[in-house]
């Protein structure tokens, strides 16, 4: 098994920090572009709504008095 330090000077020999970058840019740009990124955004911002306004109701005691003073 190879320590930290092997791996860590293996990553350094074989990628410039610019070439990882490079890398990086690219696999998000390729996913940011897909419908399936897309409809998944989509889906966590619904739910991440749908479930603020339930708790908005369910507490609504907690906020109202203070909305209107």
């Amino acid at each position: 098994m190879k320590s930290n330090k092997d791996i860590y000077r293996l990553i350094n020999e074989e990628l410039s920090k610019s070439e990882v970058a490079s890398l990086i840019q690219s696999k998000i740009d390729s996913n940011m572009s897909s419908k399936d990124f897309e409809k998944k955004v989509k889906e966590i911002s619904a739910s991440v709504l749908d479930e603020l306004f339930k708790i908005l109701w369910q507490r609504n005691s907690f906020w109202k008095n203070s909305v209107k003073n």
